[in-house]
């Protein structure tokens, strides 16, 4: 008897393969290898990338170096195919609980900066450090890989937001900047990392309330985490991001 052997790439992998026929598991690890295969030989001309703002709020921007983005991004949107916007709203207990940090939960200050908004095409609010779900991550992914197959279980195409238009209009570039280098960007930019789109992070488009140290230390983490060459300055970034 031939043996057939494929590798899961995560737990959750058998988890949604063992709702599969055996006709229709070859098929799906067929089409994963075809799909692979494919996004490697991708052209820099069948790229199609956003610049992703992330919580340019008036209540984020309390330092000068965080005021600078703004200006930054607005002068570089045309690069780009479009801007998107994250706004943070503070409603998970842990930042009250653990941090003792209670702001950012309405009003002027969860408001994006004005200068920005002319620029924005869309904004997804989050309640957290990432817009991604690290719940629903995997099953994004795996949705996304068995969305042929017409008895997946419900639970198995739930989505967030961010992800969703990320699909929707066939992003596959994401340039991450805004603030705080240290905690939502770098948070985003390694959601978009792990959810398989092409990510960089604008590092003279990122800044920290919390000093320019926190700041370097994410850059150099992030460097680290998804690739020197795609944290970069707003000046090298490819062209076929606009």
């Amino acid at each position: 008897m031939n043996e057939f052997r494929f590798y899961l790439s995560n737990p959750l992998d058998g988890l949604i393969m063992g709702f599969l026929p055996n006709d229709r598991r070859l098929a799906a690890v067929q089409l994963g290898s075809a799909k692979k295969a494919q996004a490697q030989s991708t052209s820099l001309s069948q790229r199609k990338g956003i610049l992703l703002a992330v919580d340019l709020q008036n209540g984020f921007l309390i330092t000068p170096e965080c005021e600078a983005v703004v200006p930054k991004v607005v002068n570089n949107a045309s690069k780009f195919h479009q801007v998107w916007a994250t706004r943070f709203f503070n409603r998970n207990p842990n930042f009250s609980r653990q941090l003792n940090w209670n702001e950012m939960v309405s009003g002027q200050e969860t408001e994006l900066s004005k200068t920005l908004i002319p620029v924005v095409s869309k904004t997804f609010e989050k309640p957290s450090y990432s817009p991604i779900s690290p719940t629903l991550l995997q099953v994004n992914i795996m949705s996304r890989f068995l969305s042929f197959h017409a008895h997946a279980p419900n639970s198995f195409v739930m989505s967030p937001a961010l992800l969703q238009a990320l699909q929707n209009n066939a992003i596959t570039t994401v340039a991450v900047c805004g603030v705080d280098t240290d905690a939502c960007v770098m948070a985003t930019a390694l959601g978009l990392f792990d959810a398989g789109f092409e990510t960089f992070v604008v590092s003279d488009g990122c800044a920290s309330s919390g000093g320019q140290e926190y700041h370097e230390a994410a850059i150099k983490i992030l460097k680290r985490n998804i690739g020197d060459k795609y944290v970069i300055p707003l000046g090298e970034l490819p062209a076929m991001l606009s």
